[in-house]
Formats: structure tokens, C-alpha cells, sequence
């Protein structure tokens, strides 16, 4: 298993994917570190797996989405694994 792994999702309407963040093993659980702003809340959060970490970070992004735009709307993720050590080619 990969001790590190990045979390990006698309919301549908944007058109675009958006880096939600970094999930690093720590011990027995995942630390969630925010690549933005709008992942922010999740920063320090500590996941069972990087899967519960992108379910999160999903419900964060519709969460979002449905505050600004007054609808529900759904979200794809995508998961990337692994992340090359630091020094690692």
C-alpha cells in the first residue's frame, strides 16, 4: 500500500478538476492537507483510507456547490496514487 495520495474531483458543471488535496499515512490513518482554500475545513482531518478522504472531499465540493448555486448537484473523484517520495524520481 502507498503511503501518499492525491484527491482530485470535477463537479459536472464546471468543466474542470479540481486538486482537493493530499492524504499522507500517519501511523494507522490518512492526514488530509488541503490544496485550497476550499478544501480548507478538511485540513488536519485524519481518514480511515484515502477512499473515506475522497468521500469527503466530494461531499465538501457538492456541499459548496449547492450553497452557491441553491441545488444539489453530483460530483465525480478521481483518486492518484501513488505520490513519488520526496527525492524519488
Amino acid at each position: 500500500m502507498f503511503e501518499n495520495y492525491i484527491i482530485e474531483v470535477r463537479p459536472p458543471s464546471a468543466g474542470i478538476v479540481l486538486q482537493a488535496g493530499i492524504v499522507v499515512r500517519d501511523g494507522r490513518s490518512f492526514k488530509f492537507f488541503a490544496a485550497s482554500h476550499l478544501f480548507g475545513p478538511l485540513e488536519g482531518e485524519r481518514f480511515e483510507n484515502p477512499k473515506t478522504a475522497e468521500q469527503a472531499a466530494l461531499r465538501r465540493i457538492t456541499d459548496v456547490t449547492r450553497r452557491r448555486q441553491g441545488t444539489a448537484i453530483s460530483c465525480d473523484a478521481k483518486l492518484v496514487a501513488p505520490v513519488a517520495k520526496y527525492g524519488e524520481e
